[in-house]
């Protein structure tokens, strides 16, 4: 245990610390953008449909990211620790990150008077977020390009604005109309992308 925390500290330190840091920074100046002040569930919903969902693109998409590096890529490859633990960990701690992204979002809400269902908010909330990061975990798992993973992630946030009635349990914006019927399959979808993801890497270092 304590070799893979040391492996998880050096990758957070050296290649993830800015996503949280620009994740931090996005949370901090989202006052400037939207307000968080007397919302009403509809309205609450949409601050986190349409702004604190990219906090989901930000954390999880460039999990793969030191792996762009082919020589540190045959290096990791060549060691005895299975890869699939080292994303294992990676995904964790980013989940950690992101229920902690969703947490503040929501209280802020709650401190400026707004009225909603937190605990619903929230489960929400957090299964659509890591369902749109899992979108830029796998392109960026298969492709090995966090770029593309991005690109991806966010050409999926945009085309739901117009084609949502197209995707069924999975358009995003659900919420902002009322409904949490997407929880549970989207929540299913975003297992399986990010299961995927992983494996398809665990497959190709091991070939």
């Amino acid at each position: 245990m304590e070799r893979y925390l040391s492996i998880g500290k050096g990758f957070f330190c050296r290649q993830y610390l800015p996503h949280l840091v620009v994740t931090a920074v996005f949370c901090c100046l989202s006052g400037c953008f939207v307000s968080f002040r007397n919302l009403d569930r509809l309205q609450a919903a949409k601050v986190m449909e349409m702004y604190a969902a990219f906090t989901g693109i930000l954390l999880l998409t460039p999990l793969f990211l030191p792996e762009q590096d082919k020589e540190l890529w045959l290096l990791e490859k060549s060691k005895a620790t299975p890869l699939w633990k080292l994303y294992l960990l990676r995904l964790l701690a980013a989940t950690a990150a992101l229920a902690v992204a969703v947490t503040v979002f929501i209280q802020r809400m709650e401190q400026g008077n707004s009225h909603f269902d937190g605990r619903a908010l929230w489960v929400g909330s957090f299964c659509e977020i890591f369902f749109l990061g899992s979108i830029g975990f796998f392109v960026s798992g298969i492709t090995n390009q966090a770029v593309l993973g991005y690109m991806v992630s966010v050409v999926y946030f945009f085309a739901n604005i117009g084609g949502s009635r197209y995707l069924g349990s999975f358009a995003l914006f659900q919420m902002m109309k009322g409904g949490y019927g997407f929880v549970v399959p989207m929540a299913g979808a975003a297992a399986v992308l990010v299961a995927f993801g992983i494996g398809l890497r665990e497959w190709l270092a091991v070939r």
